[in-house]
């Protein structure tokens, strides 16, 4: 089976009740940890390899990889930091890779660039590990990005399992992948759902004026050693039931998905920079001063990163693609709601919903929406420059270990996370005192390094 091949959810052992069949079906779709721990030999060619063209370049995978989330059909995702000195143009820099990737047919596949993207990537398939790999060069904000996703899904034992189930779910009804929903919109949505629970808590909560560490001039920094206290002891099946209860009737006409604060917010709120609500304080300053452009929130879908706050995640989500998430949570609440808990898996993974035909013409329009639907800043001052402040004097420690798991153990004898989570910025404003972008990077990678599997 290929690594872009979903389980068949005919060949799970959907037998027993729900929490033992639970358990089958993460054995099934999960990456082993002798999966995950052979990527190291991914990431180390990856880096000797691209060293020829930038010596001192860093890969740093990120994504589901290393939060956790990673399941057989999961691609690897990578950032290259490359040092002070080189050529930083994206483009040009994917070409190279490209070109040196080539000189090594055996290990790498058929690689091949693309430039016009939001975000140029080259892709590959590595031989010795049969993976497809996606490699970028635009910026490290995903290296706080995947440690805070890591330490939300470990806050409580029911978060990760809850999040895989749900991401299993919509790879098998093809709702999240290229094209369609992203992966790490889906993860932020579940997050979302269960800071409504009160089993997460908002990301606001997490951070304070005197804890910060900026990444594009976004504040990354969230304290890890805060205790989220819940009364909340509902089960699995409850809460997977009630996750598909809450997006068949969710607002997303007129509401924010807003992991940030931990509830919805109107988005008549960000028409006016005077209405946006308290907290915001950064979006304002950022938006205010012209480095960033304002929030999309003239989509179907709105969900707001939790660091890059005018950043909507879902941004090139197509009407047909919303319509078709939106039945397929009114099903699964549906069954949820009528049928058996030892029927629940079963039903919810095999039962599709009659989707309308799409003509043609519509699905032309849809895919032109979806190259198209992504506003770029009009400031000709924007510039794709990078760089990360250090947390201010006093700050406290904002880079404690991650949970013990599979996926971290890729980081291990590799780099720091990263992603390519877009950012529309880079002039620094009134931001604490910088230092390099080298050196930043290397101190995230020491603190990786550190933690244990």
């Amino acid at each position: 089976m290929g690594t872009d091949e979903v389980v068949d959810p005919f060949q799970l052992d959907l037998v027993g009740d729900f929490d033992t069949q639970v358990n089958n079906v993460l054995q099934t779709v999960r990456l082993t940890r002798q999966q995950v721990d052979d990527l190291r030999k991914l990431f180390f060619d990856l880096e000797r390899s691209l060293q020829t063209a930038w010596q001192g370049c860093k890969v740093m995978p990120f994504g589901s990889i290393v939060t956790g989330l990673g399941i057989t059909s999961s691609d690897v995702d990578v950032y290259v930091f490359i040092p002070e000195g080189y050529n930083q143009d994206q483009a040009r820099n994917v070409m190279e890779a490209r070109k040196v990737l080539r000189r090594r047919p055996m290990v790498y596949h058929q690689p091949f660039a693309i430039t016009t993207a939001k975000v140029p990537i080259v892709k590959f398939y590595h031989i010795p590990t049969r993976r497809n790999c996606d490699v970028s060069f635009k910026s490290p904000s995903g290296v706080r990005n995947s440690q805070l996703i890591a330490h939300l899904l470990h806050t409580d034992r029911r978060v990760l399992p809850l999040t895989i189930l749900i991401k299993y779910w919509s790879k098998v009804h093809k709702l999240t992948g290229t094209n369609l929903l992203p992966n790490y919109a889906l993860t932020m949505l579940t997050i979302f759902y269960l800071q409504q629970k009160n089993i997460l808590p908002p990301i606001i909560r997490l951070q304070s004026p005197n804890n910060s560490f900026y990444v594009d001039d976004w504040n990354t920094a969230f304290n890890e050693k805060y205790i989220h206290k819940t009364e909340n002891d509902q089960s699995m099946y409850e809460l997977l039931g009630e996750f598909f209860e809450f997006y068949s009737s969710f607002n997303f006409e007129e509401n924010i998905i807003s992991p940030f604060m931990g509830s919805p917010l109107h988005k008549k709120l960000f028409n006016h920079m005077e209405d946006i609500p308290k907290g915001f304080e950064l979006y304002k300053k950022n938006v205010g001063n012209k480095t960033h452009i304002r929030l999309k929130t003239d989509t179907i879908m709105c969900v707001q990163d939790p660091f890059e706050h005018n950043r909507n995640c879902t941004a090139a989500v197509f009407p047909r693609l919303a319509q078709s998430f939106s039945l397929h949570v009114q099903v699964a609440a549906k069954i949820y709601k009528q049928n058996k808990s030892t029927d629940f898996l079963r039903d919810i993974l095999m039962k599709k919903p009659n989707l309308p035909q799409a003509s043609k013409k519509k699905r032309k329009n849809n895919q032109r929406m979806l190259s198209n639907n992504t506003d770029k800043p009009k400031n000709k001052d924007i510039n794709d420059k990078h760089t990360i402040a250090e947390p201010k004097e006093g700050a406290s420690n904002d880079k404690g270990d991650l949970p013990n798991n599979a996926a971290v153990a890729v980081m291990e004898n590799t780099t720091a996370t990263s992603n390519t989570q877009e950012s529309s910025n880079v002039s620094a404003v009134n931001r604490p005192k910088k230092r390099t972008l080298h050196n930043n990077l290397t101190d995230l990678y020491r603190q990786t390094k550190k933690r244990k599997i």
